[in-house]
């Protein structure tokens, strides 16, 4: 059974992997030894779990754990037969709130490689920025705006691409007519098939995430290899430092003039970008690879199951 309180993309990714193993996936639970996958860890999912009789292995989306660790007690980690986070970063916070590390696998997040082969190394590094978060608070999509707003008082040609949507759209739209910025589209939500020519048509990826386990879009990013600023969560900061080098730029949370800075540092060194990019999509062939980490999963159920 994959229990959930959402229904979007990532859950389909998960039930479809599940069913190209083998199993079939149930939305209830036919016996006391189904094995149980919940996730992302949110108070809605996690309610079920007295109902239930079954192994329960909790499935972490990464700010679900960064989220329990500010706000939510964790007595509900007893009741896990076995908890699969993205990161270490997510595995550290898992055994600050008590898990049994015995009991934890670290399972990255991938993406299907085929679907997002790299660009051409022709193209130069440019400030068109593309931005794909949802439009929620704790993705701070405002703080982008504000780095643009920066960039153009000071003249600095650049433009920014906003996709997605969420409950702040209306208010980031005000703000674009508020701060009077230029050349800011709104894209609203983007096809997965569409997302491999957004990233070759833009020069750099933004994410300014409060939290980020692993980013499937930072991923994305990589695997074309489209320069990348995010901002230095943990999360982020385990995928873009690697054994062979930088693999993006990182900047402070929460602070435009610092993105606004990273950026323009970013264009003017064209040499060092192009190292990050072959470093980026290099690791994320090793370590992302969704065809071969899912049946890191299927072992896990195997056992849980007999």
């Amino acid at each position: 059974m994959y229990l959930s309180d959402t229904d979007g993309i990532h859950d389909l990714r998960w039930r479809t992997a599940l069913q190209s193993m083998g199993w079939r996936v149930d939305v209830e639970v036919s016996d006391s030894h189904t094995p149980v996958i919940a996730g992302p860890l949110t108070p809605g999912s996690l309610s079920r779990l007295d109902q239930l009789r079954n192994p329960v292995i909790g499935l972490s989306w990464g700010w679900d754990l960064h989220a329990a660790k500010d706000h939510q007690p964790a007595d509900w980690l007893d009741k896990l037969s076995g908890l699969i986070v993205d990161s270490v970063p997510t595995r550290d916070i898992a055994l600050d709130l008590g898990m049994n590390p015995d009991l934890i696998a670290t399972i990255p997040w991938g993406i299907d490689l085929d679907k997002f082969p790299p660009r051409g190394s022709d193209r130069a590094v440019d400030l068109s920025i593309l931005s794909l978060r949802a439009h929620e608070p704790l993705y701070r999509i405002d703080t982008i705006l504000e780095a643009v707003a920066l960039l153009q008082q000071r003249e600095v040609t650049c433009s920014l691409t906003i996709g997605n949507d969420g409950s702040l759209t209306h208010k980031l739209k005000r703000q674009v007519k508020e701060r009077e910025l230029r050349c800011v589209s709104f894209i609203g939500r983007v096809q997965e098939s569409q997302l491999s020519q957004l990233f070759s048509q833009h020069g750099i990826y933004v994410s300014a995430a409060e939290t980020d386990g692993t980013s499937v879009t930072l991923l994305q990013a990589m695997a074309t290899s489209i320069p990348v600023v995010v901002s230095d969560s943990p999360g982020n900061s385990a995928w873009l430092h690697s054994a062979s080098g930088p693999t993006g730029m990182l900047f402070e949370l929460g602070n435009p003039a610092n993105l606004a800075h990273t950026l323009h540092d970013m264009v003017a060194h064209p040499e060092r970008v192009s190292t990050m990019t072959r470093n980026a999509r290099a690791l994320v062939v090793r370590d992302a690879d969704w065809s071969q980490n899912i049946w890191r999963l299927a072992q896990l159920l195997d056992l849980t199951s007999t």
